[in-house]
């Protein structure tokens, strides 16, 4: 198995990159959360579903995941990360018809401010059932992470329409607590 040398950034062209719904000023009552509960049902290339309670248990993963980044040592200039997929994933690409994606080196990423979980955060954080639930991981520990577990090689065969009905592990996820440095303004 190779180790990828690079993560990707999936996003929205008319967004841009590098945005987080945990950061809109009125949570689920933002009209940018409200457009995004149905634009499904406007938009046939919009794959992606949130919940209504979406915000707010994403709000909850996150205070945990910042949680564990710090007692780990992780220097976080964010209160919210930016995610990002290691190497890449068909599946999150395919959520959108017209997703764009940003791929960045792993030379690239400032360890005190990358942290992984194995698999998605929401599960990860979520479950206490396999040896890598419930825990962050440093970029320093990726190789020997990937070499323990491996990387999730069933991303391309999981529907959308049922990822739930599976473990989700799909791709490891990477949270950046800082903008990458040629991202800064």
């Amino acid at each position: 198995m190779k180790m990828p040398n690079f993560v990707t950034h999936y996003y929205l062209p008319e967004t841009g990159p590098f945005r987080s719904l945990s950061e809109l000023p009125a949570g689920s009552e933002d009209p940018v959360f409200l457009d995004i509960l149905t634009r499904h049902q406007r938009d046939t290339g919009y794959r992606r579903r949130y919940g209504r309670n979406y915000i707010e248990a994403r709000s909850k993963v996150e205070a945990r995941l910042h949680e564990l980044f710090v007692a780990r040592g992780g220097k976080p200039r964010r209160c919210h990360p930016f995610y990002l997929v290691l190497g890449e994933s068909p599946w999150f690409r395919d959520l959108n018809a017209n997703q764009s994606e940003l791929k960045i080196p792993l030379s690239e990423l400032d360890p005190e401010t990358t942290s992984l979980t194995y698999p998605d955060s929401f599960i990860a954080l979520s479950r206490d059932d396999k040896p890598y639930y419930n825990q962050v991981f440093l970029l320093s520990e990726m190789s020997e992470l990937v070499t323990r577990f491996g990387i999730p090689e069933n991303d391309h065969a999981v529907p959308y329409e049922c990822y739930w009905e599976t473990d989700f592990e799909l791709y490891i996820e990477v949270q950046l607590w800082d903008l990458p440095p040629r991202f800064k303004a």
